[in-house]
């Protein structure tokens, strides 16, 4: 790729490097503007990808580098990652003590006559390291025919308490060219054409295509595949798969187990094993807490902890809303809303009185 960007001219360089950078970078967006994770390109893969040798940040701080902000506009003149790049490595790193659980909901080919699912190199489920780590996003075309495939990687950065920090944007599709492999049959399952034309196989899968796989499914959470069907699994998971995380803690109030130790709450819970309540105070009348002391009511009612009954129209000068639309009146007032008086209501009983005894 160094040799074909060699004879582009810088503008067309430029593009394309404003291209791919936008491909990267559009794999996540910020959902919240904090945070201490880092994410980025060093210079190595930046100058296979895009023939400049520098390194590429693209979280700092939880936050999204600024040439990512224009993904969406710019993604209809993406190219497509060309055929001699078969993965791309990302390195991240949670700094300080913050802890970031992430989740790959979605590594899917759109046209798997052309490309396998897209893989990663790291559980599909895990947290982020506190030292920087690769991760690298491969695309196994299957080698049957040429084309381009479209697909998706749809990735969750979650903080401690369950709340997301960076996702990819919604609906993100990229693409990927694809050319008949050297290896007759094609190599599969993201093993690669070697210069022998013998294909190479990823941890766990063999054969002449690298179609058969040890340990099927594949062994989860840094297992390691021993024998056909045999994961042995690190410390704090278990399972078939190494699929299922050692929880010695019970996480509470519909919190579920993320990690060894590590719990992820529901909406208006925290600590370690989501047993404190956000709301020092419980929400009233059907409330429910959302966040630090935020209740969020329920049809009629108002208030930080849901405890003001709700009035339309409001009771006036002359009342108290006690439920939801139903008033109170202070002494001498009284209709649905308090504002009418009893003197006027006697005065209106006296003229009909007077009228009826006038009519007899």
């Amino acid at each position: 790729i160094n040799q074909g960007m060699a004879f582009r001219t810088p503008d067309v360089q430029l593009h394309l490097k404003t291209c791919f950078l936008l491909l990267l970078g559009g794999l996540m967006e910020a959902a919240q503007e904090q945070g201490s994770m880092y994410m980025w390109i060093d210079a190595n893969q930046a100058r296979v990808l895009i023939g400049f040798e520098e390194d590429i940040l693209i979280v700092s701080e939880g936050k999204m580098a600024p040439f990512t902000h224009d993904f969406r506009k710019a993604q209809q003149r993406m190219p497509a990652i060309p055929v001699n790049i078969q993965h791309v490595n990302f390195t991240w790193q949670a700094t300080d003590q913050a802890e970031y659980f992430y989740e790959f909901q979605t590594l899917r080919s759109l046209d798997k006559d052309i490309m396998d699912d897209p893989t990663v190199n790291v559980p599909l489920l895990g947290s982020v390291p506190h030292k920087a780590s690769v991760v690298q996003v491969s695309f196994p075309c299957r080698g049957d025919q040429d084309g381009v495939a479209a697909f998706e990687v749809t990735i969750l950065v979650m903080d401690a308490g369950g709340n997301i920090i960076l996702r990819t944007p919604h609906n993100a599709i990229f693409f990927k060219t694809c050319q008949k492999a050297k290896c007759p049959g094609g190599c599969r399952s993201g093993g690669y054409c070697n210069e022998r034309q013998v294909c190479e196989c990823q941890d766990g899968f063999y054969g002449v295509h690298c179609e058969k796989a040890l340990c099927s499914p594949r062994c989860l959470n840094g297992g390691l595949c021993m024998s056909p069907g045999v994961c042995i699994c690190p410390p704090g998971y278990f399972g078939p798969s190494c699929e299922r995380a050692n929880c010695s803690t019970t996480c509470l109030n519909g919190g579920t187990c993320f990690h060894p130790g590590k719990c992820i709450c529901a909406v208006g819970f925290e600590g370690s094993r989501c047993e404190l309540s956000k709301c020092q105070q419980p929400c009233r009348n059907g409330g429910k807490c959302t966040g630090r002391n935020k209740c969020k009511c329920s049809k009629g009612y108002h208030g930080d902890l849901c405890s003001k009954a709700v009035c339309e129209p409001s009771c006036g000068a002359h009342g108290t809303c006690v439920e939801p639309n139903r008033c109170q009146c202070r002494d001498g007032w009284h209709g649905r809303h308090c504002n009418k008086t009893l003197k006027k209501l006697k005065q209106k009983l006296n003229t009909l009185k007077l009228q009826h005894v006038e009519k007899r």
